[in-house]
């Protein structure tokens, strides 16, 4: 049977990561890279693996591209401490590596179901998400400071059934993750040259809005799928006018 190791990164997860080990403890091996956590995330992780590691934080790609290079698994399955393997997940993924290694793809996508404020977000883009998640070790990189990229070698199949992803637990938290990203994105963006407009920013952000909650049928979630619709537009519009700052500060530092 083909052997699957599984890498969290973790910073603070103390409230998520038993809820995320409990769901992947049948795994061969579970390998937990922590970046300096103050809270009781390693403690409860070892109750789980004895393969929590500390590494100084480099980035999302990295500190997962680092986890990798542990993995002793045939395939690694990368997943984030407020995810959960669902049960027909589970049961999906050991079916698969049961198979003949020749009949495996070099790497597989997984739906994402996304929790957010007290409701599985059913509308708008949430439900489209199915990232790659479990590839075979040695055939893929990451790349990218938010929402991480990945290149892979071979061909690329997709599971049926879903990741339980539980990352805004309340408008205030999703806010938090908001203002973070996008520091991070706008400050890759400046160093690779590009620019932004304030007008097309604002002009974007009301598109994003429309896709959102018109065309992608986000209104069919009630209440939930105009605020997210609204902080879609908002997260659009802040990354570009960060950008724009940076941009202004920049050229302007001589004056100052």
């Amino acid at each position: 049977m083909t052997k699957m190791s599984v890498i969290v990164i973790t910073l603070n997860e103390a409230a998520n990561i038993e809820a995320c080990l409990e769901s992947v403890k049948w795994a061969d091996e579970i390998i937990v890279i922590d970046s300096g956590s103050s809270d009781d995330t390693c403690a409860l992780a070892r109750k789980y693996t004895d393969r929590v590691v500390s590494h100084p934080w480099e980035g999302y790609s990295e500190q997962k591209n680092y986890g990798h290079s542990l993995a002793r698994g045939d395939y690694v399955l990368s997943i984030d401490a407020d995810e959960r393997v669902s049960p027909p997940l589970q049961s999906e993924l050991q079916v698969m590596l049961t198979r003949e290694a020749g009949a495996l793809m070099s790497a597989y996508r997984i739906p994402i179901c996304d929790w957010m404020f007290g409701k599985l977000i059913r509308h708008g883009s949430w439900p489209h998400q199915a990232p790659v998640r479990l590839y075979r070790k040695g055939a893929l990189c990451w790349q990218g400071t938010v929402h991480e990229a990945t290149v892979v070698e071979g061909q690329v199949g997709r599971l049926c059934h879903p990741l339980y992803h539980f990352s805004h637990t309340s408008i205030g938290s999703f806010l938090e993750k908001l203002n973070r990203y996008t520091d991070l994105e706008a400050e890759e963006m400046f160093q690779k040259g590009r620019r932004a407009s304030l007008p097309l920013a604002l002009a974007g952000a009301a598109r994003a809005f429309g896709g959102q909650y018109i065309r992608l049928q986000g209104f069919r979630d009630g209440g939930h799928g105009l605020i997210l619709a609204l902080l879609m537009a908002i997260y659009y519009f802040v990354l570009r006018a960060k950008l724009w700052s940076l941009w202004y500060m920049h050229e302007h530092a001589d004056r100052a």
